[in-house]
């Protein structure tokens, strides 16, 4: 944004300079990619906490819900950190929404085979 001045007490409208002859982004097209993306990496995200929490739950159910609660509580700091990254907020939106579907299935699966 060389050579353009903003008045004192006002802020600019975007960070991003437009070229000329293109159309800025606008807030349905950034759902309409983000959206696909995190539930893709929700779907991954459940699909492999859940297969990781049931082969510990095969061996031990305390010994499952005690490293399921390890890894997630681990991965939480960094993950919620890339969330204020624009590109990044997407996937840790699935995430984070993987993690309670797999926690879910996990918990009704131990109640229904004990």
């Amino acid at each position: 944004m060389t050579g353009r001045v903003v008045p004192a007490g006002s802020t600019p409208v975007t960070g991003r300079v437009v070229p000329a002859g293109s159309t800025p982004v606008t807030g349905r097209d950034v759902y309409f990619t983000g959206v696909p993306i995190s539930v893709l990496v929700a779907i991954l995200a459940a699909i492999a906490l859940t297969a990781f929490g049931s082969a510990l739950a095969d061996i031990n159910v305390l010994l499952a819900i005690g490293i399921n609660l390890i890894v997630v509580g681990g991965g939480a700091p960094t993950v919620l950190r890339w969330r204020k990254i624009p590109v990044w907020r997407w996937p840790v939106y699935g995430v984070c929404v993987g993690a309670v579907i797999s926690f879910v299935a996990l918990g009704i699966s131990v109640a229904t085979t004990v």
